[in-house]
């Protein structure tokens, strides 16, 4: 398992890609809701980066069965992105509040999603993608210190199961584990 983390626009997603075509065949997992234009505009400039080799799975719910069944079925899993894929769990209900329900909720799914990393019946590479959101400037609201702190637990419980752990900075991969 390859861990790939850091700010916006950083570079990790082209390193995920880069490290995925070395492997086999490869299944690209996408988390990403196209919500608005601007993020339709993003998931368009990701499938066009991606080879038509490479098959794309849609998980904007659902990522722990989606990276067994993946792994299941063997060669390169490319996850994009945890921290995304959190946010789509944050706006899913407005009517959780930031308190024992949803820190219940985001506790369950992080512990699914790394067991499902953890899934010793799969055969080849597993690749996650998260964003680094606990670099910038503290959130002013308490939602967003929440979805800092849930992101910032949920990447070290995978870079901790991680065989590799890269921190991209202005487009600059550097290994840390």
């Amino acid at each position: 398992m390859i861990f790939i983390t850091g700010g916006a626009r950083s570079g990790k997603s082209a390193l995920a890609e880069k490290l995925a075509l070395e492997g086999g065949g490869v299944t690209y997992i996408a988390t990403a809701e196209p919500g608005d234009a601007e993020m339709k505009a993003r998931i368009d400039e990701h499938r066009r980066r991606r080879p038509p080799s490479w098959k794309t799975v849609e998980a904007t719910r659902g990522l722990p069965g989606a990276i067994q069944q993946a792994l299941e079925e063997g060669g390169t899993v490319l996850v994009d992105c945890l921290t995304v894929y959190l946010s789509n769990l944050l706006t899913a209900d407005p009517n959780i509040a930031a308190g024992g329900a949803m820190v219940k909720l985001f506790s369950d799914e992080v512990e699914q999603v790394a067991a499902a990393c953890r899934l010793e019946n799969g055969s080849g590479k597993l690749i996650v993608v998260s964003n680094e959101v606990g670099l910038g400037i503290v959130p002013e609201s308490p939602l967003g210190r929440f979805f800092r702190d849930v992101a910032g637990l949920a990447n070290q419980k995978l870079a901790a199961l991680a065989d590799e752990v890269y921190l991209c900075v202005s487009g600059v991969p550097v290994r840390i584990k």
